[in-house]
């Protein structure tokens, strides 16, 4: 063999040996990327498991040491400073005062007729004050039998002469549940145990056998089954309502149904102030068809997550997005990437903004008006995300797309349009923490109860959790409000029912009894 033909042949070697290593080396590369993602993964699912389940991230914003020209941000004319009035001292940690409203049951502890004469000379002591001492107390609850006594009438002159002696008494009430033999008050109460304070009816049958009502799971759920019928015309009045709001919130979160056993999901909507209502909807399933079914006709605003089944309702164009959302991506990605947190640090800034807003509101009130509102987000918050945006696009020319960091920066990039709008109206927020605040009590029930027993109770569940969210949200005592709704809807007309809204229940409530407690939660 001659010189030439080794070196062609140890050429052809080096050759087939470089191209070995470059496919090692994409190899390697890929590995390590998978080994980074895995890593990730993992430490996620343990943060899930074991960590701390808020997003809180303490630290500076973009905004400290930052001195704001007076010519850029313009206050509104404030009014006189009142008069210099001490602070009042910060309550300690101490006991809390009694309630003021609570029922008060007096019970006097006096001196026996020996202890009353005086061990000094004898004489009868005489009586010079008192002292009084509080104890916080409980009675459980008490179930009783209301006895309707309806007196029967005759005429005795009529009953001699031979004629129809006109037999009268006074009609019954009308019952929620006819002939259940079931009052309001106790109706009231299964539906917020069940539905407020999430206890599943097996308890609710137990609790109930011990004060004296020996009742199956079965008859509390045709009750509340009754119950949700009789409340649907309210249910769907609070949905017309819901339905012409400027904005609302809207999210979602998974049930399990058994019969057979799948995933349903239910679906929250919450109004404006003008429509002050909060609904559920509960389905089979998380189609895109049931967001637009229940949300046909609407023409307002939709602040709400990624999720593709809102699209034919805000067509893009009216869907407001989640910076709780965004944040939440880059939080995931901080563990395994130090640049998240300059993004935190942006978002960061963007909330500072929104707590001086409504500094500002509490402050000066109705003079801080929308417009106000808007200049200071367009003044404070506008550069922060010009400049988040542009950091944005360069991070996306470097991140890997499949990384965490990558996804967040992808899911900010591709929701940007969503998440600006907010700026440009005082009656949009920044997130939907409105919806995940109003749907986090029914993970507690989901953690109780553990399921839905079928596709019949979806309904039922929808009506009674919609009246019980709006009436929390308005502060209001489920129960007495429950009562009342139970013991007027059977006689009520459809043009009464605007009347027995929580808000408008509330408004009349006061109305007639300004000093009552009770309605209050």
């Amino acid at each position: 063999m001659t010189p030439t033909d080794n070196t062609a042949d140890l050429r052809q070697k080096l050759t087939h040996a470089e191209a070995v290593i470059a496919e090692l080396r994409s190899v390697v590369a890929e590995l390590r990327k998978q080994n980074e993602a895995q890593q990730a993964h993992i430490h996620r699912l343990v943060k899930m498991t074991f960590g701390r389940g808020g997003e809180r991230v303490e630290g500076p914003t973009l905004f400290d040491g930052m001195l704001v020209p007076e010519a850029e941000v313009q206050k509104p004319v404030e009014p006189p400073a009142p008069e210099m009035v001490p602070p009042t001292k910060r309550k300690g940690h101490g006991r809390r005062c009694k309630p003021k409203d609570l029922p008060r049951r007096r019970e006097e502890i006096d001196l026996s007729e020996a202890e009353k004469i005086c061990a000094c000379c004898g004489t009868l002591k005489i009586r010079i004050g008192q002292v009084i001492s509080e104890r916080l107390d409980y009675q459980p609850m008490a179930l009783f039998v209301r006895e309707l006594v309806r007196p029967t009438y005759a005429c005795r002159s009529c009953e001699l002469q031979g004629h129809d002696p006109q037999i009268a008494k006074a009609a019954l009430p009308p019952e929620p549940i006819p002939k259940s033999g079931v009052g309001a008050g106790l109706l009231a109460h299964v539906v917020v145990s069940k539905c407020v304070d999430h206890i599943p009816l097996h308890r609710q049958e137990s609790i109930l056998a011990r004060h004296g009502w020996d009742v199956r799971r079965s008859t509390l759920c045709d009750h509340l089954q009754k119950c949700g019928e009789l409340l649907t015309p309210l249910y769907d009045l609070m949905h017309q309502r819901l339905l012409q709001s400027f904005a609302i919130h809207a999210d979602d979160t998974p049930l399990v149904l058994l019969r057979p056993r799948r995933t349903a999901y239910a679906w929250i909507y919450l109004g404006d102030a003008q429509n002050p209502y909060t609904l559920f909807d509960l389905t089979a399933g998380r189609s895109q068809t049931f967001p637009q079914r229940f949300l046909e006709g609407y023409r307002g605003f939709i602040h709400a997550d990624a999720y593709d089944g809102y699209n034919a309702v805000h067509h893009n164009i009216r869907h407001l997005g989640c910076w709780m959302h965004a944040r939440r991506y880059f939080v995931e990605a901080e563990p395994s990437d130090p640049r998240a947190v300059e993004a935190l640090a942006f978002i960061r800034t963007l909330y500072a903004v929104e707590r001086e807003i409504k500094d500002e509101r509490g402050k000066l009130g109705e003079k801080f008006a929308d417009a106000e509102v808007v200049r200071w987000r367009h003044n404070r918050a506008g550069p922060i995300l010009e400049q988040f945006a542009d950091w944005l696009e360069a991070q996306h020319r470097q991140a890997t797309p499949k990384s965490l960091f990558g996804q967040a920066v992808e899911y900010a990039r591709n929701q940007w349009a969503s998440l600006v709008r907010y700026i440009d109206d005082a009656r949009f927020a920044i997130d939907n923490g409105e919806a995940e605040r109003a749907i986090r009590p029914l993970a507690v029930g989901r953690a109780n109860w553990l399921h839905l027993g079928g596709d019949g109770g979806l309904k039922t569940a929808s009506v009674l959790l919609s009246v019980c969210a709006s009436v929390t949200r308005h502060r209001l005592n489920p129960w007495s409000y429950l009562k009342d709704l139970l013991t007027r809807i059977p006689t009520c007309q459809d043009g009464d029912l605007p009347s027995l809204l929580p808000d408008a229940w509330a408004k009349g409530q006061y109305a007639s009894e300004p000093d009552t407690q009770e309605l209050l939660v």
